[in-house]
């Protein structure tokens, strides 16, 4: 019976002690909705509002207004062993197809500048040139280049993308120029014939001329399809190598395919590049004697135990002593990418590889987009994991910073002038290096001289030079 009562006596207990913790809770969360907002309470049936009524903004930098005196944008510049920089220049053009214009801006050691404007003419054929691609540059100051010809207002849309030669200008008139002390020439025309072809030109890219006056141009063509490189000298066209050509060297039947990512021809009139095999890819050099095979993808690389994966399509660089640089993808347990350097007459050294400290700035991952000058110094950009790369030198001292992303630019005139982006530079003999950059609010060229000093060149919205 005592069990019975206190059975009885322990449910009565517990029903009243839920009954004032229900109360509780009830009363808590009555006491925490009257100490918040009105309208947060409402605010799952109201929508978000904001828990301040006022937000302040910091004021950002001014804004840059363009006007048809200023520079709009750049193409990558180059520098000739002068000092002298070129690069195309783009800017707004009133009353002109898409209101814009270009010019080719070639800057002197001394600080004068020279321009070659749209409509001018050639010697051999006076229609008026517009639309340029990217420039090349020797010694001599002697600029290769494409350009349409005739009415812009009649021409298919002229711009394309300058730095991939797989993607060229195809209006209906056009042709490759030289531009030298004598004047402006042209040195062949889309649908000139392929010489020893029945074939015709229907594009060209990366065109150049060396200081003894030869130049070297990929041209495509129609009818069969295909493309090559080719190379102009005394006024006589050649084929150096084309698609469907057997490579000979490789000891096999492969053959070249329709992709050639080639250098500036140098004074002794060599070329090196990129192509692609099969499936397969390799570091080419034509010289006057002959096809030389640099390095292959399945064969052995510099890096112990390991052979070459492949090229990414990435153009390789050669200076005027006939060294070549380029990137490349090695297997093994230890897989990864490298930059190496071929010397004319010597086997292949690392000049940096995956994994390599640098200085303050962590390891390299990858590497892009070198030149080499005749002292074998090398400028590349090198990128570090993530967004992070910088641009850097490579001489007799070692590998040397020269830029990185989110570090100041020379002369910055607010904390938006940080470095976000790099391009292809170009090197000269004394050193001196100069590259397009992307800023966090703009885009600039800049040049590292001889001494090693950074310079902000010049930045778009900057006034242009008049002539």
């Amino acid at each position: 019976m005592r069990n019975r009562q206190s059975q009885i006596f322990f449910v009565l207990a517990l029903g009243v002690f839920f009954a004032a913790l229900i109360s509780f809770d009830a009363e808590a969360q009555q006491q925490i909705g009257d100490l918040q907002p009105p309208t947060l309470q409402g605010s799952i049936q109201d929508g978000p509002v904001a828990i301040t009524p006022k937000t302040t903004t910091e004021k950002g930098p001014p804004e840059i207004v363009i006007t048809p005196e200023d520079f709009g944008n750049f193409r990558f510049p180059l520098i000739n062993n002068k000092g002298e920089i070129v690069f195309l220049g783009l800017f707004t053009k009133p009353n002109a197809p898409n209101n814009s214009g270009q010019s080719i801006f070639v800057r002197h050691a001394d600080g004068s500048w020279k321009i070659l404007k749209e409509g001018e003419k050639a010697s051999n054929w006076p229609q008026p040139i517009y639309g340029f691609g990217m420039p090349t540059f020797n010694d001599n100051g002697d600029l290769t280049f494409f350009s349409s010809f005739g009415a812009p207002e009649l021409a298919a849309p002229r711009i394309t993308d300058p730095n991939d030669p797989a993607h060229v200008a195809r209006p209906s008139n056009g042709a490759l120029y030289v531009k030298t002390a004598q004047g402006l020439k042209t040195l062949v025309k889309l649908g000139d014939e392929v010489p020893k072809m029945p074939s015709h030109f229907s594009g060209f890219s990366n065109a150049s001329t060396n200081s003894k006056g030869v130049s070297a141009f990929v041209g495509m063509y129609s009818d069969p399809d295909g493309k090559g490189i080719f190379l102009v000298e005394n006024g006589e066209l050649r084929l150096l190598v084309r698609s469907g050509q057997k490579v000979g060297i490789l000891g096999g039947e492969e053959t070249f395919s329709e992709h050639y990512y080639p250098t500036p021809i140098n004074d002794q009139n060599e070329i090196a590049f990129m192509a692609r095999i099969g499936e397969k890819s390799g570091i080419f050099v034509h010289r006057p004697k002959g096809l030389e095979l640099i390095a292959y993808v399945g064969r052995p690389s510099p890096v112990k135990g390991t052979t070459y994966l492949g090229f990414g399509n990435r153009p390789p660089a050669i200076n005027n002593k006939g060294d070549v640089v380029f990137s490349g993808f090695y297997d093994g347990p230890t897989a990864g990418r490298a930059l190496f350097f071929k010397p004319a007459n010597g086997p292949i050294e690392i000049i940096a590889k995956r994994g390599d400290l640098v200085p303050g700035a962590g390891k390299f991952e990858d590497f892009l987009s070198p030149a080499v000058n005749s002292r074998g110094e090398i400028a590349f950009i090198g990128l570090l994991g993530g967004r992070n790369r910088g641009m850097f030198i490579k001489t007799a001292k070692g590998i040397e910073t020269i830029a990185l992303v989110d570090q100041k630019i020379p002369g910055a005139k607010n904390e938006l002038d940080l470095f976000n982006q790099f391009t292809q530079p170009a090197i000269n003999d004394r050193g001196e290096v100069v590259f397009y950059g992307q800023i966090k609010n703009n885009v600039a060229i800049f040049h590292r001289d001889d001494k090693g000093v950074l310079h902000t060149l010049i930045r778009r919205g900057d006034k242009m030079p008049k002539q």
